[in-house]
């Protein structure tokens, strides 16, 4: 398995790009057949002014509403986001903060509350129950929203890039990084969904070229050695869905008095042909 190792991260960047220009249109029949469901549980992310900030995926639906997951460096410091589908409507969503728990290692992990509008019925992404083995190196899906180089008053397009699952993580990374692949990730695609088929097993996370370049360290505050560190800025890494059900599990629907705060977001402003002029103009 090293000498297999070795010689693939050799071919990471070939990979990674080849995998970057990969759309539905390209993936096999028996995955495409699955490419509706990937994209109607992954969802845009952005403020109410229209500035995108990232994807996400629902993960889960409660009494009153529904969890999305995605990244606390997509949300930042963020109180309330929009939540967009694919049918480009957006939905004032809270966002919990971070776990005060002492003994709960720092992710990069954020979850979404989105209260439940009307009689939605939103389809919710299926959690693997088992984790995938990645000495097999297993497809594995990226699913997002890139951010455009050109403002378009529709947001930006859905995307699906596919890759490998590679065993180079032996113990999670800083944030909570535990899934290593080479499908391509682009700005905008974090917090999107990393799908086996129409199973989700985790959320995209950091991509190649890297995001945050530098020396990794593992989730005990330990350098990673120099062999792999240099590995590690050849492919994406994202959490995993242990990570995503442990959250879900320790997570409390807001009450009432939190939710007050969503009552003046309007996450629909583009509705005149100036607006929609104005929002053309900007970087998304």
């Amino acid at each position: 398995m090293k000498i297999l190792i070795k010689a693939l991260s050799t071919t990471l960047l070939v990979l990674s790009t080849c995998s970057a220009l990969a759309g539905p249109q390209q993936l096999s029949k028996s995955v495409f057949s699955t490419a509706t469901q990937r994209q109607s549980v992954t969802v845009l992310l952005r403020e109410p002014a229209g500035n995108q900030l990232g994807s996400g995926v629902l993960v889960g639906s409660a009494t009153g509403g529904f969890w999305v997951v995605s990244n606390r460096h997509v949300v930042q410091q963020q109180k309330t986001v929009c939540v967009v589908g694919a049918d480009r409507k957006g939905n004032a969503a809270l966002v919990l903060p971070a776990r005060k728990d002492k003994h709960a290692q720092e992710l990069d992990l954020a979850l979404v509350w989105l209260p439940r509008s009307g009689n939605d019925a939103l389809m919710v992404a299926s959690l693997a129950p088992l984790r995938l083995d990645a000495s097999q190196m297993p497809l594995v899906i990226a699913t997002g929203y890139p951010t455009p180089l050109q403002a378009s008053p529709d947001g930006p397009p859905y995307s699906e890039n596919e890759g490998l699952l590679l065993p180079m993580l032996q113990r999670p990374l800083e944030g909570g990084f535990d899934l290593a692949y080479t499908a391509g990730l682009q700005k905008g695609m974090s917090g999107g969904g990393v799908f086996n088929g129409g199973e989700l097993i985790g959320i995209n996370g950091a991509h190649a070229n890297p995001l945050w370049p530098g020396q990794w360290r593992d989730q005990r505050g330990k350098a990673v050695d120099e062999q792999l560190n240099s590995k590690l800025e050849l492919v994406s890494l994202g959490i995993s869905a242990d990570v995503i059900r442990a959250e879900l599990k320790a997570a409390a629907v807001p009450g009432s008095e939190l939710l007050r705060i969503l009552s003046g977001v309007d996450c629909n402003p583009f509705s005149n042909e100036a607006t929609v002029k104005k929002v053309s103009q900007r970087s998304w």
